[in-house]
């Protein structure tokens, strides 16, 4: 932690991206953190207006800020300090993975200090050194960065908010909780006497003239038709409930190195072997009682690239920040050296923007089953992916599903399709430069790739095996 040269301005811009996102965390009303997604929050895009903490900022702040800048209210950190993982995610790119615990301490100091003066306002020497338009850059980064995990850790993870928000929240709950007890003695009083003499149970006359309350009635009949019956039956012996898949304890997936990825590959690995030899228990979306592998009338849409790469995608659920990118692509393709966990499946690459994945395949005729498996082991993990899929019913068969196309014959159909119209989507052989402290690189070559126009891709080489399908083959080519 010396003054070296650059370490000022890197440590100052940490921090001040940290201070800005946890200060408009605590800006936003509890209703909007429910109902809006973190990018419809961002704090560049939609900054509060007319914020009520301005009023007592202005009078704490001594230090004036920078023309232009934006004023943002003072919010403290967390009281319970390493023990909140805010606080760890704003000292680990500081500090780096490797610092002992007396730096680790020593710099939870240096934040607080930091934290506190930051209070009177952003100081001149840290506004000179964030002046230029390359640190403007790296603040406004470690500013959405910062937000983004934040929000993950209040709304996911139900850690502490800011106390601004904190305070709002309680008053919130306090509210609701008023208005649920006052409607449920209306709807009760409301509705108790029709429930008495609806239900269709027979009361004994002894029990109707005797002083018992309407309720007391209505449950002492229940309770003898109950008896009569032979008591509550609470399932169909022998039947599990399929819809049951053991997740991974994920509490603080979006902090970097809260999580050892390693093990989560390994427990996402154990729990799908459970699975398969307990008789494929599989999550609600992609559950179906006619086919292990989802409903038998769809399949992934395969393309094949120019080069032979065969690749299917997957839109994906819950990705929130740069840190839910490495957890999607690792649970996929495994850790860094080792092979995947799902059999076939060659490489992943995921986008926060998109919130898609693109899995490159071995062959086409298993990319129904790596989707599957890739959809069960993400959903341990806590996202809900569903892959671009086609419909495999003929359109000439009048609606019936029994008439499918052939799988082996469409399998073919992508490899043809793809020989008539050649176009690559993704290099896979290009190297990802993103650091592992979860935080994505604006000029990964390997990330930058992915955009629109892929998932577009998708979309037009599946009317194109449609069409060929459909008997168009001479418009590609075939005789």
């Amino acid at each position: 932690m010396s003054r070296r040269r650059g370490e000022f301005e890197h440590r100052t811009s940490i921090f001040e991206g940290a201070f800005r996102a946890w200060s408009h965390l605590g800006g936003i009303m509890p209703e909007e953190l429910e109902s809006k997604s973190v990018s419809e929050l961002d704090p560049l895009n939609f900054p509060i207006e007319h914020d009520a903490r301005l009023a007592n900022t202005k009078k704490e702040t001594k230090n004036k800020p920078p023309e232009g800048s934006k004023l943002y209210p003072y919010e403290p950190l967390p009281r319970s300090g390493l023990g909140h993982p805010y606080v760890q995610a704003i000292l680990n790119p500081w500090l780096g993975p490797e610092a002992d615990q007396d730096a680790i301490q020593l710099g939870l100091t240096t934040l607080r200090t930091w934290w506190q003066h930051r209070r009177k306002g952003e100081s001149g020497t840290a506004a000179a050194a964030l002046s230029t338009e390359k640190m403007k850059g790296v603040v406004e980064g470690y500013t959405r960065h910062f937000f983004n995990l934040a929000y993950c850790l209040v709304l996911n993870d139900k850690e502490q908010p800011p106390r601004t928000l904190n305070t709002k929240m309680k008053e919130l709950e306090k509210a609701r909780s008023k208005n649920n007890k006052k409607r449920a003695r209306d709807e009760g009083s409301n509705n108790l006497a029709s429930l008495v003499y609806n239900t269709g149970i027979e009361y004994p006359a002894q029990e109707m003239e005797s002083n018992l309350t309407p309720l007391e009635r209505l449950h002492a009949a229940q309770r003898r038709q109950l008896a009569e019956s032979g008591g509550v039956r609470t399932g169909v012996m022998g039947v599990h409930d399929i819809t049951s898949v053991p997740l991974v304890d994920m509490k603080g997936k979006c902090v970097p190195g809260k999580l050892n990825l390693a093990d989560i590959v390994d427990s996402v690995n154990h729990r799908a072997t459970q699975l398969t030899h307990r008789g494929g228990i599989v999550p609600y979306s992609v559950r179906s009682a006619a086919n292990e592998y989802g409903d038998p009338n769809t399949t992934p849409v395969v393309f094949v690239s120019y080069n032979g790469d065969i690749q299917i995608a997957m839109a994906v659920d819950g990705i929130t920040c740069a840190h839910c990118v490495k957890i999607v692509e690792t649970v996929l393709k495994g850790c860094s050296g080792n092979k995947s966990p799902i059999d076939g499946l060659l490489d992943a690459a995921a986008d926060r923007v998109l919130c898609q994945v693109i899995i490159k395949i071995d062959k086409s005729s298993n990319a129904k089953r790596i989707a599957f498996e890739a959809a069960r082991n993400l959903s341990m993990v806590g996202y809900t992916a569903k892959a671009k899929e086609m419909s495999i019913v003929n359109a000439d068969s009048g609606g019936d599903k029994k008439a499918t196309m052939d799988l082996g014959a469409l399998s073919t159909a992508f490899e043809v399709v793809a020989t008539t119209d050649p176009q690559d989507v993704f290099d896979w052989n290009t190297p990802c430069s993103c650091p592992d402290n979860g935080i994505l690189r604006d000029d990964c070559e390997r990330h930058s790739q992915m955009n629109t126009r892929i998932f577009d891709a998708f979309n037009v080489r599946e009317q194109q095996v449609k069409d060929y399908m459909a008997g168009c083959g001479k418009k590609y080519g075939m005789p």
